[in-house]
């Protein structure tokens, strides 16, 4: 109770002096306020306040006020990001960073990472992409402590959503090697799964093999289910590709059991699978059977059309 006692009479000294003071004086009021609100989970008010600073430190000089205004859009970005408008926070990050460059603050790679991250959840691959790449650029020429394997990591997500698939392979090589050469083997074997889905889209299946099996190794071991089907699912699909459709069948089905453990949430994943165990009826000829599971897959993708439907309303 003493604690929030002081915290609150801390909070009333800082409206005081924001009410009675002008300028800069004015606008460190509200950015104490901002981190205060911040720190109690009360992101729309923090936001407010860092903006009414903010505006205050542009009237007044935006030369003089350099190191404030970026702190104050760092605030601005985390804010966004707990309200979940990833969009504004990598924006705000941007005015940061812009800020940062003119103060010559060497942690640019570090902001650029977390602007690329903020693209990333916004949806602008190609502007995370970007962010990522200049953080390489950055840590090379300020000779820091590299996290290549981060940055390529992430180019690789980026790429693998815009469908550029051998692009996207070649980060995640990069990724591995650069996680490989500091020993961090949790790191290499997400590279591992992220090389297998991407060459399943390549239809490459010795390679889905080569990554998949390591992968698959490592997170039964671990017990991570949701990874262990998949990579069972993806598996079965070089089967496939081989032509060794009865392997391929036991992979699918293996997939499919352990992931119906989890239910109707994983009905996108579940869709996936009997779609291709209904290819396979096909390839052996056994049309009726192949329909009748597509038939089902429809008929589930329907409901759950209608399901998302009703929770949005």
């Amino acid at each position: 109770m003493s604690e929030e006692r002081s915290i609150d009479e801390f909070s009333k000294e800082l409206w005081q002096r924001a009410a009675n003071n002008e300028g800069s004086i004015r606008a460190d009021a509200y950015v104490a306020l901002g981190r205060i609100a911040f720190d109690q989970g009360k992101f729309k008010e923090s936001l407010a306040l860092c903006e009414t600073a903010k505006e205050i430190f542009e009237r007044e000089s935006v030369s003089e006020y350099e190191r404030e205004i970026f702190d104050v859009n760092v605030g601005l970005s985390k804010n966004y990001e707990k309200l979940d408008r990833q969009q504004d926070a990598a924006k705000a990050l941007g005015d940061a960073i812009e800020a940062a460059k003119a103060i010559n603050i060497e942690e640019l790679d570090d902001l650029l990472r977390d602007q690329g991250r903020y693209w990333f959840a916004a949806g602008q691959y190609e502007n995370s992409i970007a962010c990522h790449q200049e953080a390489i650029v950055q840590t090379e020429m300020f000779l820091r402590e590299e996290s290549f394997g981060i940055d390529y990591f992430n180019i690789g997500m980026g790429l693998f959503e815009l469908g550029r698939y051998e692009e996207s392979r070649d980060a995640y090589l990069k990724s591995r090697s650069a996680f490989k050469s500091h020993d961090e083997i949790d790191y290499v074997v997400e590279c591992d799964f992220r090389l297998s889905e991407i060459y399943v889209e390549l239809k490459d299946p010795v390679n889905i093999i080569h990554h998949g099996q390591k992968s698959l190794d490592f997170y039964t071991v671990l017990r991570d289910d949701r990874k262990v089907w998949t990579l069972k699912y993806f598996l079965g699909v070089a089967q496939r590709l081989l032509g060794e459709l009865e392997a391929a069948s036991q992979l699918f089905e293996d997939a499919k059991s352990l992931a119906i453990a989890m239910g109707w949430k994983e009905w996108k994943f579940l869709i996936k699978v009997d779609t291709a165990i209904a290819e396979l009826f096909e390839i052996n000829g056994m049309h009726e059977q192949a329909v009748e599971i597509l038939r089902r897959v429809k008929s589930v993708e329907e409901l759950a059309a209608e399901d998302e439907f009703d929770e949005a309303a």
